[in-house]
């Protein structure tokens, strides 16, 4: 039997000492100006900052001009901050798994350049939701290359509805295991500045996101776990996903999901442009999330294409194509808001 380990932690540190002031915040740790290479594959990060003592969880930590790179040999994933109100701030990180994972409250990433791998995601919403993310904020995001192909298992277009199922991956998930330790769901959370370079063919990009419950998939253990680990009611909303540009073609509708049937959806649950500068009464939709070039074309997410090339909008006009497919056991509305064009109330649901 083992009698001893060898940790393989890069960059490990807990602290309660809140001493460090950057802006309006005070933090327990900051770390700035280091380059950090060669992590090995733990099914977590190896750089953790107060993400180990659950003590400590409430004792924001900072990151400014970090390196994270020589990852791509392995699946190892990026930086673990679990403290409500981290920070990071210019991140430049290499990644062949989950990649920006936000899973603490008031969490703040600003201004990270991403090289993401096949096989996790480029933001990861909870961290599978074993953390919470309310009042969470993810502004400027720059993936310079990544490599997710619609054939791939964890990343393609496959779903992951069956026990174990491996799919509903993307560029942006949550894969969520509505767990009892993250009760308060997938809420008030706002994404910004997501930008994806096309670079020729060098980037593949399969789902732009997958957001929604995954009780049954492979992260989970649904089938061995008891019923009191996970929450009867899951909410997701206020999700906002804004000024963004996706140039890749995207290989795979994005998806909207719930295996389970218990989340609760917000109206909207999901928003996919800047409600506060738009006006939707004339069909102006500023800072839409927008795929492709010349042209790029923006969310659909209709259940019957007719209405797709009546109210879909490109940067051409009216009329486009469902891009988001939902998997939600119970059919309820996901009350997706995207913008639409000629409809009595421009900006509409899945359903409406």
């Amino acid at each position: 039997f083992a009698q001893w380990f060898i940790s393989e932690q890069l960059l490990s540190l807990s602290s309660k000492k809140t001493g460090y002031e950057y802006g309006n915040g005070v933090f327990a740790l900051d770390v700035s100006g280091v380059e950090v290479s060669w992590g090995s594959k733990y099914g977590f990060s190896p750089i953790n900052l107060n993400a180990v003592d659950e003590s400590t969880f409430n004792h924001p930590t900072k990151i400014f001009d970090v390196k994270y790179v020589g990852t791509f040999n392995d699946q190892a994933d990026c930086l673990d901050l679990r403290a409500t109100g981290s920070y990071t701030d210019q991140t430049y990180t290499q990644s062949n798994d989950d990649n920006i994972k936000i899973w603490a409250e008031q969490s703040s990433r600003r201004h990270s350049t991403i090289l993401q791998g096949k096989a996790g995601c480029g933001i990861n919403l909870s961290s599978y939701g074993y953390g919470e993310i309310e009042g969470s904020s993810v502004t400027g995001v720059y993936a310079h290359r990544i490599t997710h192909a619609k054939s791939d298992n964890w990343n393609g277009c496959g779903e992951g509805m069956q026990p174990g199922g491996e799919g509903y991956g993307g560029l942006i998930c949550s894969r969520s295991c509505a767990l009892a330790s993250n009760s308060k769901g997938l809420v008030d959370t706002e994404i910004s500045g997501l930008y994806v370079p096309e670079i020729l063919d060098a980037n593949s990009i399969s789902r732009v996101f997958a957001l929604g419950v995954n009780k049954q998939g492979y992260f989970c253990g649904a089938d061995s776990r008891p019923s009191s680990d996970f929450v009867t009611k899951y909410p997701i909303q206020n999700i906002v996903i804004k000024n963004s540009a996706i140039y890749p073609e995207p290989g795979c509708m994005s998806s909207i999901f719930d295996d389970s049937g218990i989340v609760e959806w917000g109206n909207p649950s999901i928003t996919f442009f800047d409600e506060s500068s738009s006006n939707t009464k004339i069909c102006d939709f500023e800072g839409a999330l927008s795929m492709h070039e010349n042209p790029s074309y923006f969310l659909c997410g209709f259940s019957e294409q007719a209405d797709a090339e009546k109210y879909c909008m490109t940067t051409n006009g009216v009329g486009s194509a469902i891009n988001v497919e939902y998997n939600i056991v119970n059919g309820a509305n996901p009350n997706i808001n995207f913008p639409t064009c000629g409809m009595k109330a421009a900006g509409t649901t899945a359903t409406e």
